[in-house]
């Protein structure tokens, strides 16, 4: 079982065919691409500042990578440290995720080696306290068996710029199928309200298409600062939402999870968001109240991989592919 791990990239890199890497301004970076490896993501938020937050992972799973991510309140910088499974988590360190494109704070812990001793199989309670007023946590763990055999898994984090992002995927050979997981963390989002993010997808077969008009929301957390926390995982669903639904409506309130199968459509067009022979995938970014913190982009499909990790400092990567698929990740900033 080979697990590929590369260091901190800046969206505006290839993965792909071979090249140097050079440093770039950028919303969200890759953290970890690993081969043959799936996803669990869960989110936590409670005005309490205590609880839990789980990890679904199969017995007899080999624990590749974990990150636990907290984020202040919008305007109530700094983030504050956390007590993670009887472990203390202080600010100092932490990874604080850069640029900073708003008002909240983001920080990010690696947490592989807790997990890795401690998870037991299957949907697992963590304990969690906020040493602070925090808005919330994330856990993602990247796990493998003889299940994930020819998935890949891609982390990225960061900071979208509430005025508009665009983040955009070049393959290095045409798309072949299979899901296209995509989850989004969100914090500082509360629904039904007229606080969202837009996303638009445009891919070789589809033109700025319309994903979500309604992401975000405190789908893991509670109504309120302090514990307005979303990300696409644990319990969700991969089925994409009603593109048009009002987030500020009562009735429907938080339809949107933030876990999406772009290999599916939805209620507006049955034809999938991506389709074999796609060559790339550009989502497009914004949130109209200029109060939204995305800092977490999480992808799982069916990539083969045939690259051999380069050495860190070399920062030069190869051949990386759904199918043979390499990711060019680019961001552009822009207002509203």
């Amino acid at each position: 079982m080979k697990k590929l791990t590369y260091s901190l990239l800046p969206l505006g890199i290839t993965v792909g065919l071979c090249l140097n890497i050079t440093p770039a301004s950028a919303s969200l970076m890759a953290r970890n691409v690993i081969s043959n490896a799936a996803l669990s993501i869960d989110g936590f938020g409670r005005i309490s500042n205590n609880g839990i937050i789980q990890a679904n992972i199969p017995a007899g799973s080999t624990i590749q990578r974990a990150y636990l991510y907290a984020a202040s309140v919008w305007n109530m910088s700094p983030v504050y440290g956390v007590t993670f499974h009887g472990n203390v988590l202080s600010r100092n360190s932490a990874t604080i995720l850069s640029p900073n494109n708003n008002p909240a704070e983001t920080a990010r812990w690696d947490v592989t080696n807790i997990i890795a001793s401690s998870f037991t199989g299957g949907l697992q309670d963590f304990s969690i306290v906020e040493n602070g007023q925090n808005d919330g946590a994330v856990l993602v763990v990247a796990y493998s068996n003889s299940s994930t055999q020819g998935l890949t898994s891609v982390i990225l984090d960061g900071e979208l710029s509430t005025g508009g992002d665009t983040v955009q995927f070049d393959f290095d050979s045409p798309y072949t199928g299979g899901d296209f997981l995509l989850s989004l963390a969100s914090s500082y989002s509360s629904q039904p309200s007229g606080q969202f993010t837009q996303i638009d997808v445009t891919t070789n077969s589809t033109n700025n298409r319309r994903l979500s008009t309604s992401a975000g929301g405190q789908d893991d957390g509670e109504w309120g600062d302090g514990a307005l926390m979303t990300v696409g995982g644990i319990g969700d669903d991969p089925t994409n939402p009603n593109p048009f639904a009002s987030s500020s409506d009562p009735s429907a309130p938080r339809i949107d999870d933030e876990y999406y199968n772009l290999a599916l459509g939805n209620s507006a067009s049955a034809a999938p968001f991506i389709s074999p022979g796609d060559t790339f995938l550009t989502l497009k970014t914004q949130n109209p109240s200029d109060n939204d913190n995305v800092f977490g982009m999480f992808i799982t499909s069916k990539f083969k991989s045939t690259a051999t990790p380069v050495p860190e400092p070399s920062m030069t990567l190869g051949i990386f592919g759904i199918g043979a698929i390499g990711i060019l990740l680019s961001r552009r900033g822009k207002k509203s």
